[in-house]
């Protein structure tokens, strides 16, 4: 997946980079949900809402 080279998009790189080193890795769906979380386009209780909704039981 090729993210932009923004300062939104860096961000997310380094979330997830910083992640897979702790060996947790995310899917493509979440990295786009990170990347609309920085650029305003959603919250991040609406990412903390669709999560418990996908996971919950």
């Amino acid at each position: 997946m090729i993210i932009e080279n923004t300062e939104a998009g860096r961000k997310v790189q380094q979330a997830v980079a910083t992640m897979a080193i702790e060996d947790m890795y995310v899917s493509k769906e979440f990295i786009e949900k990170l990347l609309k979380v920085s650029e305003g386009e959603m919250t991040t209780d609406d990412l903390i809402q669709e999560l418990n909704d996908k996971y919950a039981k």
